[in-house]
């Protein structure tokens, strides 16, 4: 199957999203807003007071979706990925050279 690698932005103040089975959902008060299969994201961005289950923190990291946080204006604050495959001591050496 073919991956887009889209990103979800969200802005809506008070969102929540969540993991319903393969998919991602957002809600606002309660109400269904968004269903997105998570095999067309290739990352979520959360703008202010935006909320995410811890399930799917762990379902986007295992699916090498990242989360990240920024505030209202766009200043980030954090980020939640998977594991990185990679050797840092390698890359700052190659930087060094």
């Amino acid at each position: 199957m073919k991956r887009h690698l889209n990103t979800l932005f969200v802005t809506t103040q008070g969102a929540y999203l969540a993991k319903e089975g393969e998919t991602v959902v957002v809600k606002v008060e309660g109400e269904v807003k968004l269903t997105i299969p998570v095999h067309t994201l290739g990352g979520i961005v959360c703008f202010g007071q935006v909320s995410c289950s811890p399930y799917l923190m762990g379902f986007c990291a295992e699916k090498e979706v990242a989360i990240s946080f920024l505030t209202e204006t766009g200043d980030f604050l954090a980020k939640v990925q998977g594991p990185v495959s990679g050797n840092v001591l390698l890359r700052r050496e190659q930087y060094r050279s």
